[in-house]
């Protein structure tokens, strides 16, 4: 209405109120007729004058209700807008009304005819009123006694005002019987009469016949009749043709009885299942047709219809769609859309909607809005066309996987660009593995090793870790009852003490579960809520169903958490920023975990909240404490129906929600392809299975992480794949699955089937999407990397770590070089004990002072230690005795030697040819060897014995010189490889001479040419009593002589009669050159 008209419209009501005594005519037959007879005959004209002056002194002008009530359709449309952009649709929401209001020049003429006809044949004559109406009305109602079952009388104007005044929004769930019951009331009807009367003054009949088709309810959820054309017959009202008109136009009566998708051409065997076309339509039968003809044939009798059209619209084929109206992106707008603007409105960002007078739901669906969103749809159409293709393929290959779904979202500006959330999402089936309607972003499902990164992270930024800092890779690690095992390629070897590189880049499991049980359970749940997950905490079920059957362990490292996919790539574009988190306030409301409940346990009242709460956390109306504040951008503009701006978003917002420096060590190894080695590698294009994806020949940089969930009953079965992954310009989560949770096929018995349709389908759909952004939307020639992201407090640096994979060694003096924070203090990975040389054995009260050397072990994991000794075991054994992880001892030495060199001792004088008698028996002999060199400190080694069986006191190897060899000082140096506690060495320094001897003592038997020497005549090495310790030294007791240069074994008793040597005996369990040393000092 022109401003004119509203003055018209205003000058009557001031001109009403100054002549309150004037009587209109109408008001005398209407104190004499209808609903008031018998009033009116028992108190009298002026009493009813009365009463219609108290009625009407509250009647508001019906422009200021539909102001406050409906003002069109709020459409959504992509990132184009209104101008450039794709329509998706309008909000669609269950729970609210689909509206359109259209001139009523812009309805077809039949919708008019047949509803005037059915409705009110008098419209074009009565003043708002019918008198015969009202007559029926009261008869029914108090003569027959049938008050509230009797007939209302009411004509098209007086349902408008029952409509817009009496009980708006007549469609939504429960308000159609209470809106009855108020009409059947004498003050609702008394009220509805003398609003129609002041209507019917203001306005022509064409205005308020145009408000009624456009307030009037059509069933389902559609009010109005553009809405319901195009909800129905996915055409504009004046498109109509008399069969749809009449159709219509009878619903009102009784929307339930007269529905039209209720009324169907039923599928044969079914009570339910409608048979539906090629194109989505039901054919309409029972009770909708019937009231369609008989709204035809009442057309015949007041002659707005002639008999031939009336017969050729009963036999026109009567078809409705099946679905609401042809939505583009009907997941986007119900589950992101919808429930930000109602959000939005009830935090007060709308200034025409004061959030504690109006139901904002209702509101926003009624607001007449052109909403611009985030959404690019036709590169979403791309997505899904792409998730088709490789769902065919995959199919092919035997994976099982019927459905998948992606979103990407921009990292530096937080919108949601891309959201593909099903196969086929208008897919129409209620059960199976696709189930289009299901919005696969927004459910509930457990993601698998791709959520690792964020348990690496707490790692990093919780207890100070690097890349390059070591777990115990003890697989199978045994917990609970459960067997944690690695993924490999090719076998479930363990490589040992693993990095947190080759950890994360391989997917490992063992290293994971314990990031997770040394990072602390609560803290990765924390962080992971940092990074954008709505879904994880202790004692919260996503779905409602039981709060307190929900609790985590470390085995959420490996596919225990409840994530929805949306949240993901939003947690991926966190990592993208460095730890900054972009978007918009999400407008929610936090409520703590005790006021939470559950459909499982509770009933009644409790569990009629239950599912409310459920549906509002679905669609991010509350929020457990502790979540992130932000969400992704999903609205750019908001312009009314007449293309006057209502909302501009402003720059997003910007948080830091975990240390930069943390998350670059993060990306270090999740954009890495040499990290992968253990499994993927570095791959050269987008058909090989490496994760790397190329845009033509350019590796884009990115970071990528998969993922297989497990199924419910067996470890080796797989309920879905994930691959996520980032780069500069777009965050990805791709998901592959089945919506009925039924099994996907995968593992090497399937060939990773559904692993490589999920691999990719997640490189295809990024190489493809960055192409657009580079040809089509020229945001970059060359992809850029992260170089410029780098925080100031990280650096590459040698770090001191035992690690033993990649084809390092491992051991405590190990550097390797890896990125580390220059902010944190790097723990020493190994500790360090003083230990007795001679057994590997921790330092006692029985080690002397020359036989104690402090040594340094890598510290054992406090998760399952006890797997640490047989895996060193196995990784000796594996490596061929190089890789040596030194543990620290459990015991304390008794003295007793396990390496020992017995003879030739510490300084003594041997020919150049002569053997060599020692113990090597430490507790976990790997194998041991007997080397000699040149000197006190060798530069060169020759091996003379060797061995991998425990030796004592028996013969080791032979010194033989060669003429080339000069006679001196020579180092003997016994190396036994303990598989605990690594080498445990013994050197002695021995003098080498030609004859052997070392001077002119003729009683020293040491000395050849001495008389000493009972056997005469020749030149032995040692005494007849010690020559028969080369193949033993005989059982204990065994006597030991220390004479001025050694000591020897007098097993004959030859020497008995030297004045001044020393004598002692070895009993049994003794060492030799322990009782030597006590002897002889």
């Amino acid at each position: 209405m022109d401003e004119f008209q509203k003055r018209r419209v205003l000058h009557k009501r001031r001109m009403r109120t100054r002549h309150k005594a004037s009587v209109p005519w109408w008001l005398i037959i209407f104190a004499g007729a209808g609903a008031l007879a018998s009033l009116a005959a028992a108190i009298g004209v002026g009493v009813v004058f009365a009463i219609y002056q108290n009625y009407s002194a509250d009647y508001v002008p019906i422009e200021e209700k539909l102001r406050q009530t409906n003002i069109g359709l709020t459409e959504i449309y992509d990132r184009g807008g209104p101008d450039d952009g794709v329509l998706l649709g309008a909000l669609t929401n269950s729970e609210a009304d689909l509206l359109e209001p259209v001139p009523l020049e812009a309805i077809s003429r039949w919708v008019i005819e047949a509803t005037v006809s059915t409705e009110d044949n008098g419209f074009w004559e009565h003043p708002g009123v019918s008198i015969t109406g009202l007559a029926r009305a009261a008869y029914e109602n108090y003569v027959l006694d049938e008050f509230g079952a009797g007939s209302g009388g009411s004509t098209i104007t007086q349902q408008l005002i029952k409509n817009v005044y009496i009980c708006p929004n007549i469609a939504l769930l429960g308000e159609e019987d209470r809106c009855v019951t108020a009409e059947r009331t004498l003050d609702r009807k008394l009220r509805e009469i003398t609003y129609a009367m002041e209507l019917e003054r203001d306005y022509t009949k064409e205005q308020i016949l145009a408000w009624y088709l456009n307030q009037i309810s059509y069933a389902d959820r559609y009010i109005g009749i553009q809405a319901a054309a195009q909800g129905y017959f996915r055409k504009d009202a004046a498109d109509l043709n008399l069969a749809e008109a009449a159709l219509l136009a009878g619903i009102p009566a009784a929307p339930t009885d007269y529905h039209p998708r209720l009324n169907c051409l039923l599928e044969e065997g079914s009570d339910t299942e409608c048979v539906v076309d090629g194109i989505g339509r039901t054919l309409v039968s029972g009770l909708a047709k019937e009231r369609q003809e008989a709204v035809l044939d009442l057309m015949v009798v007041h002659g707005r219809a002639t008999p031939q059209e009336v017969a050729e619209a009963k036999a026109y084929d009567l078809r409705v769609y099946a679905v609401t109206n042809p939505i583009k992106a009907s997941a986007f707008i119900d589950d992101q859309v919808e429930p930000r603007l109602v959000r939005m409105c009830k935090a007060g960002l709308f200034s025409q909607f004061d959030p504690d007078e109006v139901d904002c739901l209702k509101a926003v669906h009624g607001a007449g809005w052109r909403v611009t969103t985030t959404l690019d749809f036709a590169e979403t159409e791309k997505a899904i066309s792409m998730i088709q293709e490789a769902i065919a393929a995959g199919l092919e290959n035997d994976c099982a996987c019927h459905n998948a779904a992606i979103v990407t979202i921009e990292p530096s500006s937080g919108e949601l660009i891309i959201y593909a959330p099903n196969v086929n999402p208008e897919d129409p089936s209620l059960e199976g593995p696709v189930q289009g309607r299901i919005d696969q972003l927004n459910e509930i499902n457990q993601p698998g090793s791709s959520f690792k990164p964020a348990v690496y992270l707490t790692w990093f930024d919780v207890l100070g870790k690097a890349p390059m800092s070591y777990f115990w890779d003890t697989s199978p690690l045994e917990v609970g009852g459960v067997a944690i095992t690695n993924p490999r390629s090719g076998s479930f070897k363990s490589e040992g003490l693993i990095s947190a590189r080759a950890g994360l880049g391989g997917s490992q499991n063992v290293p994971a579960f314990r990031a997770a049980a040394e990072s602390g359970v609560d803290n990765v749940i924390t962080m992971a809520q940092k990074l954008g997950i709505t879904t994880l905490a202790q004692q919260f079920d996503p779905t409602f169903r039981s709060h307190p059957d929900v609790t985590y362990g470390a085995s959420i490292a490996t596919g225990g958490a409840n994530i929805r996919a949306v949240d993901m790539a939003y947690m991926f574009s966190v990592i993208a920023n460095m730890g900054v988190m972009v978007g918009d306030p999400h407008y929610a409301e936090y409520v703590p975990l005790e006021d939470l409940r559950s459909t499982a346990l509770d009933d009644g009242a409790q569990y009629e909240l239950a599912l409310q709460q459920r549906l509002d956390f679905a669609r991010g109306h509350i929020r457990i404490p502790g979540t992130r504040e932000l969400d992704p951008r999903v609205i750019l503009e908001i312009r009314d129906i007449n293309g006057e701006l209502v909302y501009q978003a402003p720059d997003p917002e910007r948080q830091q929600v975990v240390d930069a420096g943390s998350v670059w060590l993060l990306h270090s190894i999740m954009s890495d392809c040499t990290a992968r080695f253990i499994i993927w590698g570095c791959g050269g294009s987008n058909d090989d299975r490496a994760l790397d994806f190329h845009l033509d020949d350019i590796r884009v940089p990115s970071g990528v992480k998969t993922g297989t969930q497990q199924g419910p009953l067996s470890a080796v079965d797989t309920l879905e794949t994930w691959m996520n992954g980032y780069t500069r310009y777009a965050a990805t989560a791709v998901w592959v699955g089945n919506a009925d949770n039924t099994l996907v096929n995968d593992g090497p018995a399937a060939g990773y089937a559904a692993a490589n349709a999920t691999v990719w389908l997640f490189k295809d759909w990024m190489s493809e999407y960055h192409r657009y952004l580079r040809d089509e939307k020229g945001v970059f020639t060359v992809p850029e990397g992260f170089s410029d992201l780098q925080p100031a407090n990280v650096t590459q640096s040698g770090l001191n770590t035992p690690i033993t994979d990649g084809g390092n060694s491992g051991g405590c003096d190990q550097v390797v070089s890896s990125w580390v924070r220059t902010d944190v203090s790097y723990e020493d990975p190994c500790e360090k004990a003083e230990i007795d040389i001679r057994n590997g054995l921790l330092a006692s009260d029985q080690t002397p002072a020359q036989y104690r050397e402090e040594r340094e072990f890598v510290k054992l994991p406090d998760l399952r230690p006890d797997l640490a000794k047989p895996l060193v075991e196995q990784l000796l054994e594996a490596s061929g005795g190089e890789k040596v992880i030194p543990i620290k001892p459990d015991q304390s030495s008794n003295g007793q030697p396990a390496v020992e060199l017995v003879s030739p001792a510490n300084g003594a004088t041997i020919r150049r040819d002569a053997d060599v008698i020692g113990t090597a028996s430490p507790g976990n002999l790997k194998n041991w060897k007997l080397e000699f060199g040149e000197g006190p400190s060798p530069a060169e080694w020759e091996e003379i014995g060797a061995g991998d069986a425990p030796v004592t006191n028996s013969v080791l190897g032979r010194i033989v010189l060669g003429d080339a060899r000069e006679d001196g000082v020579y180092t003997l140096r016994l190396t036994a490889r303990d598989a605990l506690l690594g080498d445990l060495v013994i050197t002695v320094l021995v003098n080498v001479r030609q004859d052997g001897s070392g001077g002119d003592d003729d009683d020293d038997p040491f000395d050849p040419g001495g008389g000493g020497n009972p056997g005469g005549g020749g030149l032995p090495s040692h005494p007849t009593g010690f020559q028969e310790c080369n193949g033993g030294c005989g059982t204990p007791p065994l006597r030991l002589i220390c004479g001025p240069r050694g000591w020897f074994i007098d097993k004959n008793a030859d020497y008995n009669n030297k004045d001044g040597w020393l004598e002692g005996v070895v009993h049994e369990g003794q060492s030799i050159s322990a009782v030597a040393r006590d002897i002889c000092g």
